[in-house]
């Protein structure tokens, strides 16, 4: 079984080259994204949001491995995921997940001037981050 946060990692940094997919078994499409630059850029951002919102799915059909749920998940991973890339460097995730300290901290640094952001995008799309109350995010 295939991991998310290793798919979603892939993508991200290695997605105009077709590296997830050949990951994930698919090696025709990777070969495609390869010769095609990731659709010039197009289809590896979609890949990488498809990863990141739980829809990507490996050669067999089978859905990516994740972390076993932990505690009731509430809040939503694809609207963190979203909020984490549009606004991220705001805390507008973090305030959402919670973390209202947080979100402040954020706020005024820009997001450790980009690279706190960065992380918790990262976080986010591997499907690691949890909410203030410890539990996991759930996907929808």
């Amino acid at each position: 079984m295939k991991s998310q946060s290793t798919t979603f990692l892939l993508s991200w940094l290695l997605g105009y080259l077709g590296v997830d997919r050949f990951y994930l078994g698919q090696v025709g499409l990777g070969i495609l994204k390869l010769i095609t630059a990731g659709g010039c850029g197009i289809w590896a951002l979609i890949d990488m949001v498809l990863t990141a919102i739980g829809a990507q799915t490996d050669a067999t059909g089978a859905a990516l491995q994740r972390d076993a749920a932990v505690g009731t998940p509430v809040k939503s991973q694809t609207v963190t995921f979203i909020l984490s890339g549009l606004l991220g460097v705001f805390g507008v995730d973090r305030f959402y997940l919670g973390y209202t300290g947080l979100g402040v901290l954020k706020l005024v640094t820009l997001g450790g001037c980009g690279i706190w952001a960065t992380i918790d995008f990262a976080m986010v799309g591997m499907g690691i981050m949890k909410d203030a109350q410890g539990n996991s995010l759930k996907f929808g």
